[in-house]
């Protein structure tokens, strides 16, 4: 009788579930880090090149009898390269021939699902100052890092000491209230630099436009400073008041970050992010096995070979203030 191979076909339905992986992932992600990172269509070019309108044009006095002035952008070009991935996942032919339990399929998209966490990875490891996955940190327009007191020419980063980085009052319930506020007023203070124009109205900086990013060390703090009635302002606890930021803000934690007192807070704009993302066109997929691999039939072993190309870079810094704990 013969026998019929049916590896081919297990194999590809691996493939079929990995691409159904990542058609819920991907979106999910993007949807949860919204506030923080705009997602850009898939591309294939290599080093796509992106304006970004640093000067934004502001109403003038028009006298009777006098023409128009025009007014445009100033575009800053900012070049986003393609960075490849690649995660490919070996097995041998008598392990998946032994296993029991069947579940081969799905810890291999268990697997999968970790190009979910590298998007993740990428983007925390701008919020660290360290490239690690990435292959470098891409600085912003302005030629500083994503948070920074200072823009690349030295000067106050849109027109404010400090820029977008606030010295911070402690990880304490209090202390983050009142960072809070500070963050807030940072924020109303920044400048167009060209106009010398506000560019934030108090209804954009509003506290439900606030979003919290913080290390899991401050999960206790920001439930009770998003969520106490009253907060102490006195160490013999005998003095409290109203927390007027109740239910206001909101928050999430990021369990990447490596410093465990530094947080950062988020501006939701309808436009500008902190950072822009090259979303992946889709993941390429292969499979190794023992009909077009020699190392396969060398081996005894299957893999799946899976490879993406993304890039993570600062959009717009205005939007990120870093509250510096250290």
């Amino acid at each position: 009788m013969a026998i019929f191979n049916n590896t081919n076909s297990r194999l590809a339905g691996v493939i079929n579930e990995l691409m159904e992986t990542w058609r819920v992932n991907a979106p999910a992600w993007e949807k949860e880090y919204e506030p923080f990172v705009r997602t850009l269509g898939a591309t294939t070019i290599r080093n796509a090149p992106y304006a970004f309108k640093e000067a934004l044009p502001f109403p003038r006095h028009w006298p009777m009898g006098k023409g128009r002035v025009r007014q445009g952008f100033k575009d800053v070009l900012i070049e986003m390269p393609l960075t490849p991935y690649e995660l490919t996942i070996a097995w041998n032919r008598y392990d998946e021939e032994d296993d029991q339990l069947g579940d081969l399929r799905a810890h291999v998209n268990m697997a999968v699902q970790r190009y979910g966490l590298l998007a993740y990875t990428l983007f925390s490891e701008y919020l660290n100052g360290t490239a690690v996955l990435n292959s470098s940190l891409i600085t912003a327009y302005d030629g500083a890092s994503i948070c920074s007191a200072t823009d690349g020419d030295g000067n106050d980063r849109l027109g404010v000491s400090g820029g977008n980085v606030l010295t911070g009052s402690g990880l304490t319930v209090s202390g983050v209230i009142r960072d809070v506020a500070k963050a807030q007023q940072r924020g109303l203070s920044y400048l167009d630099p060209t106009a010398n124009r506000v560019i934030f109205s108090y209804d954009m900086m509003d506290y439900k436009n606030l979003v919290l990013m913080g290390p899991k060390e401050a999960n206790q703090v920001f439930q009770q400073a998003s969520g106490a009635e009253n907060i102490k302002i006195s160490n013999d606890n005998m003095v409290s008041e109203s927390n007027v930021q109740k239910g206001t803000w909101s928050y999430v934690i990021n369990n990447l970050l490596t410093d465990s007192s530094d947080y950062y807070i988020f501006i939701k704009h309808p436009l500008w992010r902190p950072f822009i993302h090259r979303r992946p066109k889709n993941i390429n997929s292969i499979v190794a096995d023992i009909t077009n691999s020699d190392r396969a039939r060398d081996f005894n072993e299957n893999a799946i070979m899976t490879d993406i190309r993304t890039q993570f870079a600062p959009y717009f810094p205005g939007t990120i203030i870093k509250v510096d704990n250290s």
